[in-house]
């Protein structure tokens, strides 16, 4: 039990947690699994010890858990890749995720992030001592955290795949990565030109995709001699659709047998992953899906959304027929925190999880200031737009259903008061939220577009309040004057001058229509 009582002593310092509970090691429990029976706390290893560390220390948050049954997770691999287009996370970023990460009973950090020069564009050049120096710092916290720290490389732009000088500065860096501490590699062939580039290429190869797995298996044989427990994954040229496809096909039926696939589902940001498509994929490659999950990332056309909500639309038991999950964020790191505890929470347990009740969860958590927190939510609940295609604002399009039935049913007091209340309750979350005392600054830092976007539209509604409150209803119709019409024309252009998407498009409609509706007895 020496050895168990150090890593307690140890985890529980680095992610600021307590045990009271008496540990007992049993056999008869698999990898990551534990159970709590009273007092005691029994797993088989130090992984199922963190599990029930983090779990137990959840409860004190108001998360139940079942005494005497076995809790295990419902995938294997669950984690997190840095791999969005846009400002890479700092290194500080990245120790705070880590622990964050462990606390949350992930276990994989995928290290890729796409505009850093290292990853894609100078994979030629051995690492510098520099980059090895804090990249170790993040594998060695992730090695005492039981985070799997993963580092990736992505040649494609420019490597031939018959040339053996290629291959050799590739392994080098490989090489270094094992070096300090790396075990298992990723080589990323995603976002590259879809045809062989070179002549000697295309005298060698009938196919990308045989290029492909052929340069996947020789790195996959060479890293397997530098010592035991190292793998492989590569990510495809093409990595959505059904997985049947000619590439994918070919590729996945080529590759060796322990080289995971990674697949991102129907589309590039898939509105939902479910096991009918995993089944497919199986089929298609040979291969179980290894999903690179974009979400909540936020990058390329996607940039004016702010990917805040829960992780939605995943089938339950996904975990089944899946290598795993790991989840792109945004380089917003502080706001990709609340959804990435929410997906954390569906992977180690789908069958159970609920989007709405873990994103309140996570918004405890990391706002504990109760007015903060519901100045927060408030302004969150506004950002909901993305890829899962759920509701982009759910209160206030009810909002906005109650205001155009109260003044087309004459109710023009009914229709003012709702606005004015939502106008002031924006405007003093606005000040709360700005305020020097806001306990959560580096995410004010980060969410500045959409907070402005907010109390823009906060005084949109005081605005069309008073335009209503200058109109009239009669003979079963609203009426007001041509200055009223032009003022709702002019509200409406302003906020769309503004690409920053929060309220989704009622808004947008609703004024169109005032406007009209206004104008009509002109």
């Amino acid at each position: 039990m020496g050895d168990v009582d150090l890593f307690i002593e140890m985890y529980c310092k680095l992610t600021e947690q307590d045990l009271n509970y008496t540990v007992n090691v049993r056999e008869e429990l698999a990898h990551e699994e534990f159970m709590v029976k009273g007092n005691c706390l029994s797993a088989r290893d130090i992984h199922g010890i963190r599990n029930g560390i983090n779990i137990l220390n959840q409860i004190e948050q108001d998360i139940s858990l079942a005494e005497d049954m076995v809790h295990r997770p419902s995938f294997r691999i669950r984690g997190v890749i840095e791999g969005f287009y846009g400002k890479p996370w700092s290194h500080a970023q990245r120790i705070r995720g880590l622990v964050h990460f462990a606390k949350t009973n992930m276990n994989s950090f995928v290290f890729a992030p796409k505009d850093d020069p290292w990853q894609r564009f100078d994979w030629r050049t051995p690492f510098s001592s520099s980059f090895l120096a804090s990249t170790k710092e993040i594998v060695e916290l992730g090695h005492e955290l039981l985070i799997d720290v993963s580092v990736c490389v992505s040649p494609g732009l420019t490597i031939s795949y018959r040339s053996a000088d290629d291959l050799s500065a590739l392994l080098v860096r490989y090489e270094q990565l094992y070096e300090i501490g790396v075990r298992r590699f990723g080589l990323l062939l995603d976002d590259i030109p879809d045809k062989l580039q070179f002549e000697v290429d295309r005298k060698q190869f009938h196919s990308l995709a045989e290029a492909h797995a052929r340069l996947a298996n020789d790195v996959n044989y060479q890293v397997a001699t530098y010592g035991p427990g190292t793998s492989l994954f590569v990510c495809p040229l093409q990595y959505h659709g059904r997985g049947n496809e000619p590439y994918i096909s070919e590729l996945g039926r080529k590759l060796d047998a322990n080289i995971n696939l990674m697949w991102t589902g129907r589309q590039i940001c898939s509105e939902y992953l479910e096991v009918f498509d995993a089944k497919n994929f199986l089929v298609g490659t040979s291969k179980r899906p290894f999903y690179w999950d974009n979400y909540p990332v936020n990058d390329v056309a996607m940039v004016h959304q702010l990917h805040i909500g829960p992780i939605q639309k995943r089938d339950k038991d996904l975990g089944k027929y899946s290598e795993g999950l790991v989840a792109n964020p945004m380089d917003r790191f502080e706001a990709s925190l609340i959804p990435l505890t929410t997906i954390a929470d569906y992977l180690w347990n789908s069958s159970t999880y609920d989007p709405e009740k873990s994103w309140q969860s996570a918004l405890n958590h990391f706002v504990q200031n109760e007015k903060d927190r519901n100045a927060v939510r408030h302004l969150f609940r506004n950002c909901f737009e993305s890829c899962l295609a759920v509701d982009a604002a759910p209160e206030f399009g009810d909002m906005l259903g109650e205001v155009t039935l109260a003044w087309r049913t004459g109710n023009l007091f009914k229709a003012i008061e709702v606005l004015e209340t939502w106008s002031n309750d924006i405007a003093m979350n606005y000040l709360i939220i700005t305020s020097p005392s806001f306990s959560w600054p580096k995410l004010l830092e980060e969410i500045i577009p959409w907070l402005e976007k907010y109390r823009k539209v906060g005084l949109a509604l005081s605005d069309v309040a008073q335009v209503l409150k200058s109109s009239r209803y009669s003979e079963g119709r609203l009426s007001g004057t041509l200055e009223a019409a032009e003022r709702i024309r002019q509200i409406r252009i302003s906020l769309a001058q503004d690409p920053t998407r929060i309220f989704g498009d009622g808004l947008d409609l609703v004024l169109g229509e005032l406007a009209t509706e206004l104008s009509v007895a002109h």
